[in-house]
């Protein structure tokens, strides 16, 4: 009979072991998980910083390349009869191949205004919902849910931005044309003309903006904007 009561005795230990965690196995447990989000919500922070820094090189670069292929191109240019382009119906001027750093205004393509902005550039504007043909077509837009007002729409005929403000619809126009990332453009011309390639000149186009609420600022420390990118061009003369 003791041996019996013992076994049972035994028996329901064992049980109670099986049934669950201690409170230290449980605390333990826990952090572990902690742990774990707290490490996957670091790196998809990590991910979409890096998606969003390239990005904005690459819309920066777009800009760049646009202002490199004007400066190869714009003609007449020949440095030794005074023919160097620059705009001078504009300030500032959208274009200037003269010697020395120059900003250059940014025009917008609907208007043809010369903004007044520190940072006219659009380096990243966001990307159009939908596009319409025209008012009447944005104005009868049918289908659309809850979850898309906020978003943004173009309208290719006056090449203009709208976004949604209710499913009826109903729509504001963005005087920013969708863009969150903006950026100043400067240039430095210098001559760099020798016996074997006069009337040379090299462009050094550079391209400063804003990411995360910052900038473009410049740095007298590191002698550059807070976020930018560069290319360098080298033209000669059309003759």
């Amino acid at each position: 009979m003791l041996c019996h009561n013992y076994h049972i005795l035994v028996t329901g230990q064992h049980y109670r072991k099986a049934a669950g965690f201690t409170l230290v196995e449980a605390v333990v447990a826990i952090t572990l998980i902690g742990v774990g989000v707290a490490t996957t919500i670091g790196a998809l922070s990590k991910f979409n910083s890096i998606a969003a820094t390239s990005r904005n090189v690459t819309g920066a670069t777009a800009v760049l390349m646009n202002q490199a292929d004007l400066f190869q191109t714009m003609s007449p240019f020949n440095p030794s009869k005074n023919q160097v382009p620059k705009d001078l119906a504009n300030s500032p001027p959208t274009y200037d191949m003269t010697l020395g750093t120059h900003t250059i205004g940014f025009k917008d393509p609907t208007t043809g205004v010369v903004s007044t902005r520190a940072d006219p550039w659009p380096v990243y504007r966001e990307p159009s919902r939908w596009t319409y043909a025209n008012a009447a077509a944005r104005q009868g837009a049918t289908g659309l849910n809850l979850n898309e007002v906020g978003q943004l729409a173009y309208e290719s005929d006056t090449q203009t931005f709208w976004r949604l403000q209710s499913t009826a619809p109903t729509w504001l126009q963005d005087d920013a044309g969708g863009t969150i990332v903006r950026g100043s453009l400067t240039c430095t011309v210098t001559d760099i003309s020798t016996a074997a390639m006069p009337n040379t000149y090299q462009a050094v186009f550079t391209v400063g903006y804003q990411y995360l609420g910052r900038g473009p600022n410049w740095s007298v420390a590191r002698n550059r904007w807070e976020y930018q990118q560069s290319i360098s061009v080298i033209r000669t003369s059309d003759i």
